[in-house]
């Protein structure tokens, strides 16, 4: 049978100090006016090492807070289920926005009542295994989730696919496999894989990390993809002198010039800068040392992700960042095909916000051709994996 585990967990939000019990969370859940007020977010695969990181920075999004803060469901493999216990455990001194931390027993307990999914899991490509096949496994498995979520999500469930692994290919199987959902609430995220470079770009060069926002990512994540160090812009604060600086002494209690904040393509810094062989240095490194990759950029992209998404006071649609999503036709990209890209937030008639992208970005300076073969990568996969009606194999 069916069941939803719900640990005890002392639980900080606002002046209110409650322990949550199993009937009570799903009480809340089950009553339609505490649902309008709390925000539900689901993690597949969440035996991840990312998992406790990010659940702690969730708790922390003011955006998802509303009335009642924010409820977190975890789902992963029986095999993982202490690991999801200690997690539980330790959300209990967090406090922030959260409202209750649950245990799903099954993907459909998991589904349920949630608005937003983040997919952490993907099958890792064994030793020797053909690119076919091992994008047929991760079809296989999507294609499983896309049966749970006919069966139990709601059709504005927002879906957020996070990992290493094919993710616009999840992506694209899930959306073709579930018409109920709008293709607009389907996104990969791929802005991690520009943080992790970032840091092996300005390093050497001794400037602050805080001055650069994140390279444009391009491609088809997880099999395919392309960071464009040429086009980071540099946020640099820059001194401009007055003429009562040339006349007078530096001891002058009356200003000498102002400040201004300037932004700049970072080509001066690129040009002679490998920063690709630092990367693969350091992931290596952290390989051994710890077992695994980091995983603060992952985390960071997923929360500012949700933060702009969430964001309604802000509907400038000033930020841009690299995303995954169904792409409209913008940069030659064909239709349909889910490709990472840098889009910016739009607001609807109706109020909703969905990303598209940004045309009036830069294209990469390398040939053309190079960023033709990323497309073609992925409209080759696209129609011979996904929309085929013999869609088994390359």
């Amino acid at each position: 049978m069916e069941m939803l585990l719900i640990l005890e967990v002392p639980v900080n939000f606002g002046n209110l100090y409650m322990n949550i019990t199993a009937y009570e969370v799903e009480n809340m859940i089950a009553s339609s006016k505490i649902k309008q007020k709390r925000h539900c977010v689901t993690i597949i695969g969440a035996g991840r090492s990312l998992c406790p990181d990010l659940v702690a920075q969730l708790v922390l999004i003011k955006e998802l807070w509303l009335h009642c803060g924010v409820i977190i469901k975890l789902y992963d493999d029986p095999g993982h289920f202490f690991k999801l216990k200690e997690i539980v455990k330790d959300t209990s001194a967090i406090g922030g926005g959260l409202c209750a931390t649950t245990i799903a027993q099954s993907m459909s307990k998991a589904l349920e009542d949630s608005d937003i999914v983040l997919v952490l899991d993907h099958l890792i490509r064994e030793d020797n295994e053909s690119s076919e096949n091992w994008l047929n496994r991760n079809r296989m498995v999507t294609i499983k989730f896309a049966d749970e979520i006919n069966k139990e999500a709601s059709s504005d469930l927002k879906i957020i696919f996070c990992s290493t692994g094919p993710t616009c290919f999840c992506a694209a199987v899930l959306l073709e496999a579930v018409p109920k959902l709008k293709k607009t609430n389907i996104v990969a995220v791929s802005a991690h894989y520009g943080l992790e470079i970032l840091h092996s770009l300005t390093d050497p060069l001794d400037l602050p990390l805080r001055e650069f926002y994140c390279p444009p990512v391009w491609g088809f994540l997880g099999v395919n993809q392309y960071v464009d160090i040429w086009h980071i812009i540099q946020q640099h604060e820059v001194y401009k002198p007055n003429n009562r600086a040339f006349k007078f002494s530096t001891d002058s209690s009356l200003p000498l010039g102002t400040k201004h904040t300037e932004y700049r393509w970072s080509f001066y810094m690129a040009h002679n800068a490998n920063p690709y062989e630092i990367l693969a240095a350091r992931k290596a490194k952290a390989s051994y040392l710890v077992g695994r990759t980091e995983d603060y950029q992952k985390c960071k992209a997923i929360c500012d992700l949700l933060q702009l998404w969430y964001d309604r006071e802000n509907d400038t649609g000033d930020d841009i960042i690299s995303l995954g999503i169904c792409s409209d036709g913008t940069f030659d990209i064909p239709k349909n095909i889910f490709f990472s890209q840098p889009v910016y937030l739009k607001t609807l008639q109706d109020k909703s916000r969905i990303w598209v992208p940004c045309e009036d970005f830069p294209m990469p300076n390398h040939p053309s051709w190079m960023f033709r073969g990323l497309i073609a990568t992925a409209k080759t996969i696209s129609q011979r994996m996904i929309y085929s009606k013999e869609s088994t194999t390359l």
